[in-house]
């Protein structure tokens, strides 16, 4: 049990705090525009181009909720859309991640745990890689650990303030990504069983939380319905193997595309010692705080199992990334494991122990161009187009990344007939359409090129086109291939066939 006294932050832990922060910030944003945007990010990008009731309807018609996007659009009006101030709104949600280490993290285990978490939450490698990435996923973390760390204060404490960030940040989670709304879906579960159980004293404050947080979504259900309808009858994501599994669990120890897999397994490893070394010595010794720590595992846990038995059941919702949600409030049992072994020497050589295991893949994050060749692109067609040229894409990752890097240009991405995608197009409409039949799009326009990703589908779909006489080739191409990014580029110049 962690002594009252323990919990006071003085002066000394307060610089360390702020020498944290600081030096995070910079950690964080290091080398953060050396990558292009890929396509998920281009949809960040457009989507905050609309007004907040159209972002509402557009992320209704994809397979996220809305928030991040609203938060984004607000957030860019002071920073800007360019790299940096598109990504610097996911390093923000970092820094708060580990802003929890002198909040509740500290309130529950004392200042010894919040450090270590606060050291923990930056230097993960995931959370770097996701830092440098314009989605929702580092608030989803932030918001799904707070709801842990709140949900346990509230019902240990009885303070109302802490019932009031508890209902917030479930319902913020809700609004942030779908992983994000299972796990706290599963938190207020795991509350539940406790209250009823042991603390039923708390079931009325309880109560009141879930129903208003509950009321508080009711807005989104019906999108969220249309999705899940949408999901369950096709969607892009591949059958779960336990391989899928096994990269899950080592996720958030590498970068987000290839993670070195040696140092990536050893930490996953060493985070999984120490969190169960940590639980079976506060059973033993009978620390309450303990039970927290089997939260965050459990959450973490029980949200992989949940996507995984919905992957299996009813159709694939399961990629590496989308644990990132929960990556916050497992730091929370990896912490208190660390905080354990009581001696100061031994805490500092883990924590020096995890940061060099961690370095080889902060490398990769820093030199390492996973998101493809798009500056280069940008360069040769500035220097290769016309004024009035247009862009016909079969593939959407070109797409998204076109109508970012070429604004003032007008992008078609052509669908092949039986097919529609499988994202929300209508976030690129500012300078984007899609359809089945591009001949409307090009007339009147001499000045064509057709765009592909290269080594995917859309690269059969662009050699058929070209085959079918509908357009003609220039002889004008460029392929552009950066290693070890799975997205390249391949552009040729057209014409239309006139006949």
């Amino acid at each position: 049990m962690v002594e009252e006294d323990k919990k006071t932050v003085g002066k000394k832990a307060i610089i360390i705090w702020i020498g944290f922060f600081l030096a995070g910030l910079i950690f964080l944003t290091f080398g953060i525009t050396h990558e292009s945007l890929w396509y998920d990010e281009s949809y960040s990008a457009a989507i905050i181009n609309h007004s907040i009731p159209e972002i509402w309807s557009i992320a209704g018609s994809d397979s996220h909720p809305p928030l991040y996007f609203i938060f984004l659009k607000i957030f860019t009006t002071i920073f800007g859309n360019g790299e940096f101030g598109l990504r610097l709104f996911s390093v923000l949600g970092v820094v708060a991640l580990s802003g929890l280490g002198i909040g509740p993290v500290r309130r529950i285990f004392g200042v010894k745990t919040g450090l270590i978490y606060s050291f923990l939450a930056i230097t993960m490698p995931i959370n770097l890689s996701m830092a440098q990435e314009t989605r929702m996923y580092t608030w989803a973390a932030f918001f799904v650990a707070t709801s842990g760390l709140f949900g346990y204060l509230a019902v240990s404490k009885r303070q109302k303030i802490d019932w009031v960030k508890f209902g917030l940040c479930t319902v913020l989670a809700a609004y942030t990504h779908y992983y994000a709304l299972l796990a706290v879906a599963i938190i207020n579960f795991i509350m539940l069983l406790s209250i009823l159980i042991k603390k039923r004293d708390a079931i009325e404050p309880f109560m009141i939380t879930a129903i208003i947080s509950a009321i508080s979504y009711l807005p989104w259900i019906y999108y969220l319905t249309q999705q899940v309808s949408k999901v369950s009858k096709d969607f892009w994501i591949q059958p779960v193997t336990l391989d899928t599994i096994r990269r899950t669990l080592i996720f958030p120890y590498g970068n987000k595309f290839f993670p070195l897999m040696t140092f990536a397994h050893i930490l996953a490893f060493l985070f999984q010692a120490i969190i169960i070394w940590g639980i079976i010595r506060s059973v033993v010794k009978k620390y309450k705080e303990g039970k927290m720590a089997v939260l965050g595992i459990t959450v973490f846990i029980l949200t992989l199992a949940f996507g995984v038995a919905a992957s299996l059941i009813i159709r694939p919702v399961l990629v590496e990334r989308y644990i990132v949600p929960v990556v916050g409030i497992m730091i929370v049992a990896a912490a208190y494991g660390i905080s354990l072994f009581n001696k100061k020497p031994v805490i500092i050589g883990v924590c020096l122990l995890i940061t060099a295991l961690s370095v080889p893949q902060i490398m990769d994050i820093y030199t390492k161009r996973f998101n493809g060749p798009m500056f280069e692109v940008k360069t040769y067609m500035q220097e290769n187009m016309k004024k009035d040229d247009i862009f016909i894409h079969t593939d959407e990752h070109t797409f998204g990344t076109f109508c970012y890097y070429f604004p003032n240009r007008k992008h078609y991405l052509y669908l092949e007939p039986g097919t529609n995608g499988y994202s929300g197009f209508g976030a690129f409409k500012q300078n984007g359409t899609s359809g089945h039949d591009f001949n409307e799009f090009i007339k009147g326009s001499s000045n064509v090129w057709l765009v592909t990703s290269i080594y995917t589908q859309g690269e059969s779909i662009f050699y058929r086109l070209l085959g079918s006489g509908q357009l003609n080739s220039t002889g004008m191409t460029k392929e552009f291939i950066i290693d070890p990014s799975w997205y390249g580029v391949r552009v040729e110049k057209v014409t239309a066939n006139s006949n």
